[in-house]
């Protein structure tokens, strides 16, 4: 089951030309933004998103407080004020194993649900499941989960959250959505083979861990204060 709290952390994001999927994290009683680097492409230093509110977009100010370096697909943001609940969704990768299912959110298209007062005009994003097909979360480089799962564009910066044991709520987010792995399929046209090829989604979500946002806030703290 996906709780509350990790449905109301979750926002769609527009930033120039590009339409994604953020969300929230809370670590030393500050909240932080969490999404996808390519979802931001040249921010840096103060830059204004646009969040999804009451069925128009809202501009928000924030900081960028660190890109991922090399191939890790992760950008993480202050805002001012603190924009979500604080109902405990723990960034962590420590329970997580090979094969259990994992669910992640995001606004796939624009798709979204409409709820009103019960999530404060925001809207409710789509939601998922994957098994956890690889798991690489050791070693100096790019640390990452692999879904068995249909990613579709606009899960980009999304969560991938899980519970314990698969069991009770999903309350732990261990990885954020960048995208899927692709391969090349030729075209036919009756029955002859053309020059041409196109991108065939092989139903392999590719998300980035969490702990890569976490290094990014330990070395830059300056998410907006929880009172």
């Amino acid at each position: 089951m996906v709780p509350a709290c990790a449905l109301q952390r979750t926002f769609r994001l527009q930033y120039g030309a590009n339409a994604a999927t953020c969300f929230t994290v809370d670590v030393d009683a500050k909240q932080y933004i969490v999404t996808a680097r390519h979802a931001l492409p040249g921010a840096a230093g103060a830059t204004t998103i646009q969040i999804q509110h009451a069925g128009a977009w809202k501009a928000l100010d924030c900081q960028v407080v660190g890109v991922g370096a090399g191939d890790i697909d992760i950008a993480v943001l202050a805002a001012q004020q603190v924009i979500s609940p604080t109902d405990v969704l723990e960034p962590t990768t420590r329970h997580i194993y090979l094969s259990q299912d994992a669910y992640f959110l995001g606004f796939p298209y624009g798709l979204h649900a409409e709820v009103g007062a019960l999530n404060a005009q925001f809207p409710i994003p789509l939601v998922k499941r994957g098994c956890v097909s690889q798991i690489e979360l050791v070693g100096g480089g790019a640390r990452y989960l692999l879904l068995d799962g249909h990613n579709n564009p606009g899960f980009s910066g999304g969560p991938v959250v899980y519970a314990v044991d698969n069991k009770g709520p999903a309350n732990k987010v261990a990885a954020v959505v960048s995208g899927f792995k692709f391969a090349w399929d030729q075209v036919y046209l009756k029955d002859q083979l053309t020059d041409l090829a196109v991108k065939y989604n092989t139903g392999i979500v590719i998300a980035y861990s969490i702990e890569h946002a976490m290094e990014l806030i330990h070395a830059n703290p300056i998410g907006a204060k929880i009172a």
